[in-house]
């Protein structure tokens, strides 16, 4: 009898399933994983920054030591005006802890609240603006944030992000940048949410400063105004903050729940 040699039916070394698929299967697997994980420790840090005390974010931001440089500061009057629209919520809003306003020389249109009790202004935005009202419905807006502590928050999410990403495939992956492209899509959900929060702490301080919520739309329609025939219905799924009609309709329709009435605005004075 001749020997004639043969594989054995089945090799469980040797996988049946085409190399690529069994790729995208471990991919998949892995980036299920990784946004359970950070779903979790999302909810971590929430809890985290409900109990953090000022004196503690403050030790902690100083171990961090982050430089948030964000421009030339500049125009020293404006940013004192400034100073002194944020100081007048305080019978209005109760906040963790003194704010500092820094008013920045540049175009853009926009202010931000900043980890550490900092408000950082651009002076775009005092362009934009013709009342009084407005400016001070967009200050009430990042105050919101800190009263709701929502700096610290997506700071947390943004250092479970990358620590997640660094464990699961590399600080240097490709990989890397497409988990952190699907969590932004969750986590621009995330900042929506926290923006709408904060539109309506807003309007809150808003009623309660001028007895009237007069030119708390302002800003979302004068860049609507300028958005005008571009097609940004898509886009803004994947924006940190809400629809500029959607933010203009829930404080229109918050005001009428509320019954807060909308009166004249005061003229915003500019060097």
């Amino acid at each position: 009898m001749n020997y004639e040699p043969s594989l054995p039916e089945h090799n469980d070394n040797v996988s049946l399933q085409h190399p690529v698929r069994e790729f995208f299967v471990l991919v998949t697997g892995v980036l299920v994983f990784v946004l359970i994980g950070y779903w979790a420790l999302g909810f971590v840090v929430d809890v985290a920054v409900d109990y953090l005390s000022s004196e503690q974010e403050s030790k902690l931001l100083s171990k961090l030591d982050i430089n948030w440089g964000f421009g030339e500061e500049s125009m020293p009057e404006e940013q004192a005006k400034l100073q002194d629209l944020v100081d007048a919520f305080k019978p209005c809003l109760s906040l963790p802890y003194p704010i500092t306003v820094s008013l920045v020389k540049s175009k853009m249109v926009n202010a931000m609240a900043v980890p550490g009790g900092k408000m950082v202004v651009f002076s775009g935005l005092l362009d934009s603006l013709s009342s009084t009202n407005g400016l001070m419905f967009i200050l009430a807006h990042e105050l919101g944030h800190f009263k709701n502590r929502d700096h610290l928050r997506l700071m947390g999410r943004g250092i479970v992000l990358s620590i997640l990403a660094m464990l699961a495939f590399g600080g240097d992956s490709g990989i890397s940048d497409i988990l952190a492209s699907t969590i932004n899509l969750r986590t621009a959900k995330y900042s929506q949410s926290r923006e709408s929060q904060a539109d309506r702490t807003a309007l809150h301080a808003l009623q309660c400063h001028f007895g009237h919520v007069g030119g708390a739309t302002e800003l979302f329609e004068t860049l609507q105004a300028e958005e005008e025939g571009i097609d940004l219905e898509f886009l803004h799924y994947f924006s940190t903050h809400p629809e500029l009609q959607q933010r203009i309709d829930d404080l229109y329709r918050l005001s009428q729940e509320l019954g807060y009435p909308t009166k004249g605005t005061q003229k915003l004075m500019k060097h």
